[in-house]
Order: structure tokens, then C-alpha cells, then sequence
């Protein structure tokens, strides 16, 4: 068993919030979990850790605490246990006993990273075409379709080289951001998200999805007003984003029995190098609802998935074969008055045991896409992410 340094860090409005000294964290599987402060290897169902989320979010005293929720896990939701693997990990739930305001490296190495496999063209155009008939039999109307990259790295790099490239500009820095070191598993999970999967606060639950994107070359005021006129002019991204918004309005509905509203139909949303538009929706909770409540009917998110939610993760699980992991899932965060959740998009896990990063991204099909276009914004997410790293 590798040492203990186990830390978060997120983003604090100007600053960086690092918390440390672990008083528990634990991988967990779906028949076993370990304990990353032992190394011991327990017997345990997955559905038996789901009981310690079973506590009423309107008077939750779960502070510094951090649960990372992985994308396969969604398949226990929407009742499809048989689709887990032994091996896939699920879930890691930490609580730390310290925070405090950290900086960043002051003079962090370079990072240098070497491609090792990426998307190709053909084996997406056959992923997307096989997707599309399913669109065109009505057997969905959105999915989801993403790639994977991987790279090599250096190996004198740490875990803070990483953070400080992505994070040394405090615009570069995702709203739902997060990076996660864990020594015992020789890997950084470093998020730079810009999406909610859910924000809660004082009995009130919030989401924003995001759907449709650009690339945008500056923040020049006149660039993005034309972008975004050129967003919300495109048939395909407006009726991407209403399909996932009504989506997550009846899953939100569905926690409790308060309808949910939206709040906004469609508003900008600027991360570095691209343009996005999201939708915003709220729903009142009473006292009585817990965290489980609320994960198994809104988790995963609609935007990563597509619609119906059940049915499209099996089609991506046969289109995509493999595992998403940490990218698609989601960073929930307690502080002392809310909870906040992201979705894991613009992510990485950096395995330093055997110096690689995997990247993924992708993007909604709907019957309006294109082919080529798709290929392209799938690029431009990656871009957005792999840019800010290797400047």
C-alpha cells in the first residue's frame, strides 16, 4: 500500500480551497469496497452504501465531504444492476477533517503530452450511423455519443503540475470544477466542469444542462453576440437543449411531489475557447427527501445520456464498449449550507503508475445532426480542455 496524501482542491470564488487529513475514504465496487487509508479489501454491496445517502438533505451535516459518482453507476438507478461489472469502480466517498486556502506551484514543469489513440473518423461515422437508426426507428431521440484520448506524459510530472496548468488562470476554471488526488491509487481525477447536475440550497434543487456549442476564438463582445445569434438560430442545438430540459423537468418532478419550473429557457454560458447555451430548472423539496432520493431519479444527467434516459444507456453501452468512469458521472460536494453536484464533463484521469491521461468527449444526436459536424464539436471539447493543459 502506497502512503496516505490523499486531497481535493476546488475552486473558492478568487481562490482554491484544499481539503486534506482524510478521516475516511473508501473505493467502492459492486460486491466490495476498499478502504484507501488501509488498503484493505471488504465484502460489500454497492446498495448498501447507498443507505448512508439516505439522509435528509434539508438538514445535512455533511461537511467536507466529497463523493465522486461514476457513470456506470447510473445503471443501478434505472434498474439494470446485471450491466456493472465486478471490476468497474462506482463510487469513492471521502471526508476530510481540514481546509484551508492553498496556491498553486509557483513554477510548475511543463507538460508535454504524446497521443497515444484518439477517435477516428470512420469507427465514429459507423458509431453515429448505427445511433441514427435508432433515432430514425423511434427508438430514442437524443443520444449521446462520445470518443475517448489517450496520452502519455513525463515521468518526473506530480499531481500539482496538472492542476496548476489547468487552473493558473482563475477564468480557465470550471463553476463545478474539482481535482482529487488519491496516492493509494497512483491517480489525479481532475475535473474542470462547467455543469451542474444539481446545486441545493435551502430546500430548494437546481439544474442546468448544457446543450449546443461553438468555438470562439476571444472574448470579444461583438464575436460572442454573433455567435450566440448563430446558436440560437441553429434548429439542431435549440431542439437538443429543449429535449434534455423536459427531461430533467420530469425527472426533478419526479423526486417529490412539487412540479418542477423553468426558470430559463436559454442563456449563454462562455468556457474557454467555446460558447454554450443551458436551461435552467428549479423544484421545491420538502424536509423528508434524502440524497438517494434525489440521485435515483436524476442521476446520471439527461445531457450525458440523452432520452429516454434507460433505453439510450443501453444503446451507448453497445455503441461506446467501454466504460465511461469518472467522466459522465458526478462530483458531489457538502458544505455547510448546500450541496453541490457537476456533471463530470471536461475531465481527465491521470495515471501516474503508468504516466497516461484519458480524456473523453462527445455531444448529443439528434435526427438534425450531422455527421461531420458532430466529429468536429466533439474535437472542440477536447480542445477546450487539452489547450488550457499544453499551452
Amino acid at each position: 500500500m502506497k502512503g496516505h496524501n490523499l486531497y481535493t482542491i476546488i475552486p473558492y470564488k478568487a481562490s482554491l480551497l484544499k481539503f486534506s487529513g482524510a478521516v475516511s475514504a473508501r473505493a467502492f465496487y459492486k460486491n466490495h469496497y476498499i478502504d484507501l487509508l488501509t488498503g484493505i479489501n471488504h465484502p460489500f454491496e454497492i446498495e448498501g452504501w447507498l443507505t448512508t445517502l439516505d439522509f435528509p438533505v434539508l438538514n445535512h451535516l455533511q461537511d467536507k465531504r466529497f463523493i465522486h459518482l461514476f457513470y456506470e453507476l447510473g445503471f443501478m438507478f434505472e434498474g439494470m444492476t446485471e450491466e456493472m461489472a465486478s471490476t468497474e469502480l462506482l463510487a469513492i466517498d471521502i471526508e476530510y477533517a481540514n481546509s484551508e486556502i492553498t496556491t498553486l506551484e509557483k513554477n510548475p514543469r511543463k507538460i508535454n503530452l504524446s497521443l497515444i489513440d484518439a477517435p477516428h473518423f470512420h469507427d465514429y461515422e459507423k458509431q453515429f450511423l448505427e445511433g441514427y437508426h435508432e433515432l430514425t426507428e423511434g427508438n430514442c431521440y437524443q443520444f449521446n455519443l462520445t470518443g475517448l484520448y489517450r496520452y502519455s506524459f513525463q515521468e518526473e510530472l506530480t499531481s500539482e503540475d496538472f492542476i496548476a496548468a489547468l487552473w493558473r488562470e482563475p477564468k480557465n476554471r470550471g463553476a463545478y470544477a474539482s481535482a482529487t488526488y488519491i496516492e493509494a491509487m497512483d491517480k489525479l481525477f481532475l475535473s474542470n466542469s462547467p455543469e451542474c447536475l444539481f446545486q441545493y440550497e435551502n430546500g430548494t434543487l437546481v439544474t442546468r444542462p448544457i446543450k449546443g456549442t461553438l468555438k470562439r476564438k476571444s472574448s470579444d463582445e461583438d464575436e460572442i453576440k454573433k455567435l450566440w445569434r448563430e446558436l440560437t438560430a441553429d434548429k439542431k442545438s435549440q431542439a437538443e437543449l429543449f429535449m434534455i430540459a423536459d427531461l430533467l423537468r420530469n425527472d426533478l418532478s419526479r423526486i417529490d411531489l412539487p412540479r418542477s419550473v423553468v426558470r430559463k429557457k436559454k442563456a449563454p454560458l462562455l468556457v474557454p475557447g467555446l460558447i454554450h447555451q443551458y436551461s435552467e430548472i428549479s423544484v421545491e423539496l420538502r424536509a423528508h427527501v434524502t440524497l438517494k432520493n434525489i440521485l435515483q431519479k436524476i442521476y446520471p444527467g439527461g445531457s450525458i445520456t440523452g432520452a429516454p434516459k434507460k433505453r439510450v444507456m443501453m444503446i451507448l453501452k453497445r455503441l461506446e464498449q467501454r466504460s465511461r468512469n469518472f467522466y459522465c458521472g458526478s462530483t458531489v460536494f457538502f458544505s455547510e449550507n448546500k450541496i453541490d453536484a457537476s456533471i463530470n464533463i471536461r475531465a481527465s484521469v491521470i495515471d501516474f503508475k503508468n504516466l497516461t491521461l484519458s480524456y473523453q468527449a462527445g455531444g448529443g444526436i439528434t435526427l438534425l445532426s450531422d455527421v461531420l459536424s458532430e466529429f468536429e464539436e466533439m474535437t472542440y471539447k477536447h480542445d477546450s480542455y487539452i489547450d488550457i493543459l499544453t499551452p
